[in-house]
């Protein structure tokens, strides 16, 4: 096997699954870095969904016996899942990290709440002899060298799974933390792969949730981001409108629910009529659950078309740029017999 060229390896590499791919890279750190850097071509261990729970609510659903004791495995790795190599350099920034306190999770919550990461299988039922869920316990604020391996291990194994969906309610793991534990390795990639993540934020964590959107999730179809009608702030709306404008490459759909501020929606229509340049904008933009009273058509919309349903009335109509009328956006909107809109998707032709 040690003989075989790259190409013939990675061909052998792609008829493993997931499971067998990980023995392998438990052999040594040749293989190991082998399979980290091209892992993008082979297979990933698929779950449904991923999630940060607070560790109460988990135990009293263990306590009280809601559900059947085969449905949940409780997961608290060692640091002996994976041997790690810790140089001098990176010796010294873990342990100012470990002095400054540095937390896994960065939250909205009481300060010392504990959260424990659940992983939820695809393909269960009831006559499964498996566990549904995987709850995995990691140190919320690694103390040692060693909870930091233990971490770090575990961040690397979901980095190679596959999930469904993800839900962060005011909670998602720490940027800081991430980049510290994974400081500029080449052959690992610090993101979750994840089809469609939803999220809530809170001021608080306004840029630090967004930071982690946009550097430790793979999006392949969209993100939604619940704002729970809260109000924002001048300085988090431009960071968002500056995420929406030019991070398409990232983001190929983004849900902003329960958003009260139709100040944005102004801002992303000035941008696509006076912009020099509109590629970067994300492709579809979605406003779900919102109220934009008192709203307007630009005065360069055209190709207008009214529908009318039970209960709502829809329009749909395109603005297209002044520099380059060959870029165009698709606005759906549907409004309430009030005249408030609940609905704006934006989508680029």
């Amino acid at each position: 096997m040690n003989s075989l060229p790259i190409e013939t390896k990675l061909d052998i590499f792609k008829c493993l699954n997931f499971t067998q791919l990980f023995t392998f890279k438990q052999t040594n750190y040749y293989y190991r870095n082998l399979i980290n850097k091209y892992g993008v071509e082979l297979a990933r261990m698929k779950f449904n969904k991923l999630s940060l729970i607070d560790a109460n609510i988990i135990n009293r659903e263990l306590n009280r016996k809601i559900y059947p004791s085969n449905w949940y495995k409780i997961i608290e790795p060692g640091s002996e899942i994976l041997e790690f190599i810790l140089n001098d350099q990176l010796n010294k920034k873990w342990q100012a990290a470990i002095s400054k306190s540095i937390s896994l999770f960065l939250h909205d919550f009481e300060p010392d709440k504990e959260f424990i990461v659940c992983l939820e299988r695809t393909f269960f039922h009831v006559y499964d002899k498996k566990p549904r869920y995987y709850l995995l316990k990691l140190p919320s604020i690694p103390k040692n060298i060693e909870e930091m391996i233990i971490v770090r291990n575990c961040l690397e194994q979901l980095f190679n799974c596959a999930f469904e969906y993800a839900y962060f309610n005011k909670i998602v793991f720490n940027p800081e933390i991430i980049n510290l534990l994974f400081d500029n390795n080449q052959t690992i990639s610090p993101q979750f792969h994840i089809q469609k993540p939803s999220l809530s934020t809170s001021n608080n964590l306004f840029e630090n949730i967004f930071r982690f959107v946009l550097n430790h999730l793979k999006i392949f179809e969209f993100v939604s981001i619940d704002f729970n009608h809260m109000d924002i702030p001048e300085e988090n709306i431009n960071i968002l409108f500056n995420i929406l404008i030019n991070e398409g490459n990232k983001l190929p759909k983004v849900y902003l629910k329960r958003f009260k501020l139709a100040k944005l929606h102004d801002l992303i229509v000035d941008h696509i009529i006076n912009s020099q340049n509109c590629s970067k904008i994300v492709p579809v933009i979605i406003f779900d659950k919102i109220l934009f009273s008192d709203f307007k058509l630009n005065e360069r919309a055209e190709k207008i078309e009214i529908g009318q349903l039970k209960t709502f009335k829809t329009t749909d109509y395109q603005i297209s740029n002044i520099n380059n009328p060959k870029v165009r956006f698709l606005f759906s909107n549907e409004e309430r017999r009030d005249g408030s809109i609940f609905y704006v998707q934006i989508k680029k032709m």
